[in-house]
């Protein structure tokens, strides 16, 4: 499974927008997921993070949406990205390694701020 993060990453650099997440329906998600039993663990303030970590990954899908001005180039672009991230193996290591490095880098960050806190 393709972390909803780095298709995040790969659409930006592609110039493509698009959501990831839950979609304001985390128990439709969790069905599409197959995940309902795991919703039976969360507690009061559980946080996605926290839910993400129990589960052992990065949980939501991708939505795409087309609206009054989305055109045939617009649906083709994402047809060609879907094509590159999902079928092209090197492509999709090279953007793979670039989306790491910035996310360890942005983790590192964080736990520096954490640590600067204490």
């Amino acid at each position: 499974m393709i972390p909803n993060s780095f298709i995040e990453y790969a659409a930006t650099a592609s110039k493509i927008s698009l959501r990831t997440g839950c979609m304001c329906n985390p128990g439709g998600a969790a069905a599409i997921l197959g995940i309902s039993g795991d919703m039976k663990k969360l507690y009061e303030g559980v946080t996605l993070k926290d839910f993400e970590r129990l589960v052992g990954r990065e949980l939501g899908v991708v939505r795409i949406s087309l609206g009054l001005v989305s055109n045939f180039l617009d649906v083709w672009r994402v047809l060609r990205f879907v094509e590159d991230i999902i079928g092209c193996q090197a492509r999709r290591e090279g953007v793979w390694e670039q989306w790491k490095k910035e996310k360890d880098a942005a983790e590192d960050g964080e736990a520096c701020q954490v640590g600067q806190a204490l």
